[in-house]
This record gives C-alpha cells, sequence and structure tokens, in this order.
C-alpha cells in the first residue's frame, strides 16, 4: 500500500563543519582546496633570529591583488620587526597588525566562506591560527541607469550585482539608525548573502520577525533569483505577484518611508520590496518628480491600461460572437463587411492574434534592445497587414488585440504583464462558450481571487475591502506632498507621523 522510499543523503553545509574537526595549519589548508584551481598559496618568512613563517591563502579575482602584494606584504613586516624575540599572542595579532577588517578564523564554514568572499588567510605556522583580511575585490560594475525603468528627471544610478554597494545606495539616501540592516547566508552550497533593510518605527515588527523567522528556516543548495526565494519565503500566488521590484534606489528608499521592507540579494541587480498590493504596482518611481495633476493623470492611464489589457479583447468577442444586437448598427455594419470571407470565428481569430502577438513580444525581450524593437515595431506591422490582406483576420479584432497589447506597456512589473497575459486568454476562453455572462464570470473569477490573496497577512486589496477615502485617493492619485499626512494604516506603524510625501 505504501511505497518505500530511499532517504536522501543529507549533504553537509560549509556553514554547519565541526570546530572539533578543524585543525589550521599549512596541509590541511592544502588538502581543502586541493580541487580548486583558483585558491593560491603565497609562504614567507618573517626576522632572522627566531624565524617565523606566515603562509597567505586566497582566491584569484576575488581578492585585490595589489593591497595583498603591499599593503598584507608591509604590514607583517613591519608588525614584525616590533616583536623581533617573542612570539605575539593572537590577540596582540588582531589589535597590532593594522590590517582591514582582521579576524580570527574558528571554523571551516568560516573559512571557505572567507575565501570565497575574496578575503585573504593569513596562517601563523608557531601557533596555527588563522586569521582573515578583509581585502576582496570581487568583480562587479558601476552603477548605471537601468534598462527596465527609464527615467527623465530622477537619479540615474541604479542597483548592481552587489549586496554591499545596493545597501550603500540606499544607506547614503536615509542617513538614519532608524534604518535597521539584517543580513544573512543564506543555501548551504551558495551561501548567498541577503540583506532585509527596514525603517525600525515605520514597519510592522510582526511581518519583519516573519520574515527573518522564515528566510532562517530556507535550506536549499543555492539561491540565484529573487522569485526563487520570495517563493520559499511566502506562499507563490498563480498569478498576481504578492511582491514589487526596482532597480532604483530612490524608490526603494520612498518604499521604506512608507514602512515597506526591502530584500536585497547579493548577485541580483535589484531590490525586491514587499508586502506589496495591486495598486503598489501600478506605480513608479517617476511619479514623484513631476506635478500632482499630471502624475495622477499617468497613474489613472495605467489603471486604466491595466483594465483594457487584460479585459478587453474578451469583451470584444462576446459581443460580436453571441450579442450583436448590442452593437451600434453602423459599427455593426462595418463589422460584418470586414468579417465577410473569413475563415475563423471572432474566439478563435482572437486567440491566434494574442498569441502571434505575444511571439513577438518574447521574441523582441530576448534579441538585443535595438533589433528586439525592430522586430517588434515593423514586424507586428507588416505581418499585420499582412494578416488581413490575407484574409486571416479583419481589421477590427486587429485594432482590438494590438491596442490591449500596447495598453500593457504602461505598466513596470513584468510579472504582472504576464499576469494579465493569461488572464487576456482567461476571459476569451469564457467570453467564447458562454458570451457576456462568461466574460462577468471570468471578471468576478479575478475579483475573487484577488480579494483571497494576503501578503504576509495584507490584503492584497486592502484600499478596497476596508473603504477610506483618503487612503484610497492617495493610491489612485498622486496627492501634494504636504497633504500626504501620515503612512499607510494597512502596516500599523509605530511613527504615523508625515514621512515626507513619499509614493511609494
Amino acid at each position: 500500500m505504501f511505497k518505500k522510499t530511499k532517504k536522501r543523503p543529507t549533504i553537509p553545509s560549509n556553514k554547519s563543519s565541526k570546530t572539533s574537526d578543524f585543525s589550521p595549519n599549512e596541509g590541511y589548508l592544502r588538502q581543502l582546496f586541493a580541487e580548486s584551481a583558483d585558491v593560491f598559496f603565497e609562504s614567507y618568512t618573517f626576522r632572522t633570529a627566531q624565524p617565523i613563517n606566515v603562509t597567505i591563502t586566497a582566491c584569484e579575482g576575488l581578492v585585490d591583488t595589489e593591497s595583498l602584494n603591499r599593503l598584507v606584504f608591509e604590514r607583517l613586516e613591519t608588525f614584525f620587526n616590533k616583536f623581533p624575540d617573542v612570539l605575539p599572542s593572537p590577540d596582540t595579532i588582531l589589535h597590532s597588525l593594522h590590517l582591514p577588517i582582521i579576524k580570527e578564523v574558528h571554523n571551516e564554514g568560516d573559512l571557505i566562506s572567507d575565501i570565497f568572499s575574496g578575503k585573504a588567510i593569513i596562517l601563523f605556522h608557531g601557533y596555527n591560527q588563522l586569521f582573515s583580511v578583509g581585502i576582496s575585490n570581487r568583480p562587479q560594475r558601476t552603477p548605471e541607469e537601468t534598462a527596465t525603468e527609464t527615467t527623465i528627471k530622477g537619479p540615474r544610478d541604479n542597483f548592481i550585482e552587489d549586496v554591499i554597494i545596493n545597501s550603500a545606495l540606499i544607506r547614503k539616501r536615509l542617513r538614519s539608525k532608524s534604518l535597521q540592516n539584517e543580513q544573512f547566508e543564506v543555501g548551504r552550497r551558495s551561501l548567498t548573502k541577503v540583506s532585509l533593510l527596514y525603517v525600525k518605527d515605520a514597519a510592522n515588527p510582526d511581518i519583519v520577525k516573519g520574515i527573518i523567522e522564515k528566510i532562517k528556516q530556507i535550506d536549499v543548495d543555492g539561491i540565484y533569483s529573487g522569485n526563487q526565494l520570495m517563493e520559499l519565503i511566502e506562499k507563490p500566488a498563480p498569478l498576481f505577484p504578492r511582491y514589487d521590484y526596482t532597480g532604483r534606489p530612490d524608490t526603494a528608499v520612498q518604499s521604506l518611508l512608507k514602512g515597506r521592507i526591502i530584500l536585497l540579494i547579493d548577485g541580483i541587480s535589484y531590490a525586491i520590496i514587499t508586502p506589496a498590493n495591486l495598486f503598489l504596482l501600478l506605480k513608479t518611481g517617476e511619479d514623484n518628480e513631476y506635478n500632482s495633476a499630471f502624475a495622477s493623470f499617468e497613474r489613472l492611464l495605467r489603471i486604466f491600461g491595466f483594465f483594457v489589457a487584460a479585459l478587453l479583447p474578451g469583451f470584444w468577442v462576446a459581443v460580436t460572437t453571441f450579442h450583436q444586437d448590442q452593437i451600434p448598427l453602423i459599427l455593426l455594419a462595418t463589422v460584418v463587411e470586414a468579417r465577410r470571407g473569413l475563415p475563423l470565428p471572432s474566439s478563435l481569430e482572437a486567440i491566434v492574434m494574442v498569441i502571434m502577438f505575444e511571439i513577438f513580444r518574447e521574441a523582441g525581450m530576448r534579441l538585443p534592445p535595438s533589433i528586439g524593437t525592430t522586430l517588434s515595431v515593423l514586424g507586428g506591422l507588416i505581418i499585420g497587414d499582412a494578416a488581413i490582406r490575407s484574409g486571416l483576420t479583419s481589421p477590427a479584432m486587429l485594432v482590438v488585440i494590438s491596442g490591449s497589447i500596447v495598453a500593457t506597456f504602461t505598466l513596470v512589473n513584468q510579472s504582472l504583464i504576464g499576469a494579465i497575459s493569461v488572464l487576456r486568454l482567461l476571459s476569451i476562453l469564457f467570453a467564447s462558450f458562454l458570451g457576456l455572462f462568461g466574460y462577468f464570470f471570468s471578471l468576478l473569477f479575478i475579483l475573487i481571487h484577488l480579494s483571497n490573496m494576503r501578503t504576509f497577512g495584507i490584503p492584497y486589496l486592502d484600499l478596497t475591502a476596508n473603504i477610506n477615502l483618503k487612503n484610497l485617493l492617495k493610491e489612485m492619485l498622486r496627492l501634494p506632498a504636504k497633504q500626504i499626512k501620515s503612512r499607510p494604516s494597512m502596516f500599523d506603524p509605530e511613527d504615523k507621523r508625515p514621512q515626507g510625501g513619499g509614493e511609494q
């Protein structure tokens, strides 16, 4: 009845190595890194009266070789000249050997982590003590303007693939001790650094505590994407994303001041913003750079574009297939004339066109930017015109589908765009079989799905569930800074004072 399964072998973590098996000597180090060709060893002898041998171990490409060859060697020589006859104690080394971020290494896990983080390991043969020195120089790029969030008036620096620099980009904009930075190493093999940032008196302490506990419970080989980390922390939603992301440090700071939490992952060039709701996904960091009237108009356009992108094709299919009597006579005559001779019904015609445009969008994303833009625009125009001439689709259907696709480009979050693509096909399928009844059924399905979603206990549609006109206006419109006098109540912040008009 029950199938017997083999127990999977437990893979030991680098961090869980036993201290009792740790024997710091040169032979142990060479055996430990025997299969790592990029780890090198350099041995030196200091003092003439009572010579002492020192071995330096580091990883090529991750350590700063200039600092290693000049700073470390010179400091060691100066240090041993001060102690020509005695063997200095570990405390003396820590306090008198003036090297950057020097600390003692006590176990194998810390040793491996330090080596592959770019630190240099110094072994003193006299008493077999290991010390790590923070002279890393890992490959990284300079903060440049993000390609996914173009800006006209705002700052042009963005996050890169280094968690330390990303934290610094936030810290230089938020010089306050209330900004907390919790750091973790996640992944038994990758030991990926993860930073959790929040403003202590603005964020909900229960949410912060819950995220910290979830991060500590993660047991995987490695972390390689932000979405993977969030799926391990919070139950993934089938359609709509439970978090937002940004490549802009100023947007991250605005979210922190609102009471949200930022997650930074080493090797990933964006910040994760949580908890998120639907209205957060419809905002951009550029909103605060324009006056409230224009920014509010742009935000309303995005909300309108969201509904057009998801629901317009299904509505058109339902009306043209089952409810032609609801179409004005002039428009009906045009539609009937345009559909004369078409081999496909409206529903199948819409599905074919949606899939074709999605293929163009996907191909444009995978190709280089210059070629991808040309392919998306010219390919859509040429093939769209050819589809009309060949009798595959009607001009009205092409306008509806292309308008729906273009409306998705008003949104920033790519995960939300993916959800809209699925919902568009869903509404078309329901409308194809049940007409307007099926169309409104799909709309009700979306509404129920969004209403049931929670992000760390906060409803996805909190502003519409707990009707508060002031909060609703603050989310749907960009109010002047003087009129924003408190943080969102859904986070239950300790400090509810004015926070400067941040709109995230």
